[in-house]
């Protein structure tokens, strides 16, 4: 085989790797974004729960600490997200 054919076909298996690669990233930032979005709906209910009952509620110190835990997670995978 002549040079210029082994460049090419060297050339055109590193789009598809890189391709191949750009995939796996697409995917994996997808599905983290799914992972946030439920993490969105749960502060939401939180936040609904803790509005409808308020102090009152027997639970309500573990729902703020479960907010705040739930916002750190979520800023993390944003930021893990970033990255990618």
């Amino acid at each position: 085989m002549s040079d210029k054919l082994l460049d090419d076909i060297s050339e055109e298996l590193n789009q598809l790797e890189e391709l191949k690669l750009e995939n796996v990233k697409q995917s994996a930032i997808s599905k983290h974004l799914k992972d946030m979005l439920i993490m969105e709906k749960l502060v939401y209910s939180i936040n609904e729960y803790l509005i409808a009952f308020g102090r009152t509620s027997n639970v309500h110190d573990q729902c703020v600490d479960l907010k705040l835990q739930i916002l750190e997670n979520k800023k993390h995978l944003q930021e893990w997200v970033d990255k990618i």
